[in-house]
C-alpha cells in the first residue's frame, strides 16, 4: 500500500456543503502563490491521476466565480493528494499551498511522475483502508 500526505485542506474527500466550511482558510490564503508560479502549479494539479473519482459539481466556495465538473474527485502525484477543483482555486486566487508540496513540485520542475496501474492501485488501497478504519 503506498501511503500520500493530504494537501492541507485541499484533500477534504467530502460534500461540497462540508467543504464549504473552508472558505475563510481559502480566503486567508488568497494573494500567497507568486503569480509566475500560478498557471504552472495549476496545470500540475490537473495533469495528475485521477485516483477517487467523484462526480458532481463543485462551486467556488470563495467568491462564486467558478464551478468544476467532478471538482470533488481526487489527484494524486504519487507524494501528495488533493481535490480536483484546487487548481482553480490556485489559479482564480493565487491560493498558497503548503510550502511541503511546493518545495517538491519544484524538484520535480513540475512535470507530473507518470504512475503506473500498480501504482495507482496501491494508492487506492490507502484511502480503502483509511475508509475501514473509519
Amino acid at each position: 500500500m503506498r501511503q500520500v500526505t493530504p494537501l492541507g485542506f485541499f484533500s477534504s474527500i467530502s460534500s461540497q456543503s462540508r467543504f464549504s466550511v473552508n472558505a475563510e482558510e481559502i480566503k486567508k490564503l488568497s494573494g500567497q502563490m507568486p503569480v509566475h508560479d500560478c498557471s504552472r502549479v495549476a496545470e500540475y494539479l490537473r495533469r495528475a491521476p485521477v485516483i477517487i473519482a467523484l462526480m458532481g459539481y463543485t462551486e467556488d466556495v470563495v467568491g462564486k466565480k467558478f464551478g468544476v465538473m467532478g471538482g470533488s474527485a481526487i489527484h494524486s502525484d504519487g507524494t501528495y493528494y488533493w481535490r480536483r477543483d484546487t487548481a482553480e482555486y490556485v489559479e482564480t486566487y493565487r491560493t498558497g499551498l503548503p510550502s511541503g508540496f511546493m518545495e517538491h513540485g519544484a524538484r520535480m520542475q513540475w512535470s507530473v511522475p507518470h504512475l503506473s496501474d500498480a501504482e495507482i492501485l496501491e494508492i487506492d488501497d490507502f484511502f480503502e483502508s483509511l475508509r475501514t478504519q473509519s
